[in-house]
């Protein structure tokens, strides 16, 4: 009797583990924001956790835009670090194509001024969107031999969607997936505030959907 009661203890603490495993610690902490309205209900964490989504995308761009001045083998082992699924391997695929090659004589360094702001995170706090408003965007290319300035080009402003994800075994929340680059202006258009995410896009969507 004694046995079988102490392996029903057993088997309630392991289902119990099982069912908080990558369970991020603000998940109970989510709140639901316009519940109930169409198109805008979305899940947002407390602000704790989007600064550190903020600085950990933050950090991820700058590494990013940096990397072009490291060799293949640094930007193959440090990129798990600030990426994660397909941007990884869309990232691993372009540090492949210029090792392979012996075409690329200059690279670019992209900087700009950030405004970042956090939305819609999954139900499970696990995944969200990053909304990155960039201005004073410039592009330096280099000389890849000698690191000479060569030229630099001013881009404008745009505003590009991104999709984060928390890594438990990195303790930092990684970038996923670019999702799309917004119309130009679009924070002056009346849809700003509700921005409407879809599971699958409709047929005929066109570059800006």
């Amino acid at each position: 009797m004694i046995v079988a009661l102490l392996l029903v203890i057993l088997l309630v603490i392991l289902i119990m583990s099982f069912q908080g495993k990558g369970r991020v610690p603000w998940a109970g902490k989510l709140r639901r924001l316009h519940a109930g309205s169409a198109h805008r209900g979305e899940w947002m964490a407390p602000n704790a956790v989007l600064e550190r989504v903020r600085d950990d995308y933050l950090e991820a761009v700058d590494w990013l835009h940096n990397s072009m001045m490291l060799d293949r083998a640094q930007r193959w082992v440090v990129a798990p670090i600030y990426l994660e699924g397909g941007y990884l391997k869309r990232f691993q695929r372009i540090v492949n194509y210029y090792q392979s090659t012996d075409k690329m004589q200059a690279y670019g360094v992209l900087r700009s001024a950030h405004e970042v702001s956090v939305r819609h995170f999954s139900e499970d706090g696990e995944h969200c969107l990053v909304i990155d408003t960039q201005t004073q965007r410039r592009m330096a290319t280099y000389d890849l031999e000698t690191g000479e300035r060569l030229h630099t080009q001013d881009l404008g402003e745009c505003t590009c969607v991104y999709q984060m994800v928390y890594s438990s075994g990195g303790n930092r929340w990684k970038i996923e997936a670019f999702i799309q680059e917004l119309p130009a202006r679009w924070s002056h258009l009346s849809s700003t505030q509700r921005i409407q995410v879809l599971p699958n896009l409709p047929e005929g969507a066109g570059h800006d959907n």
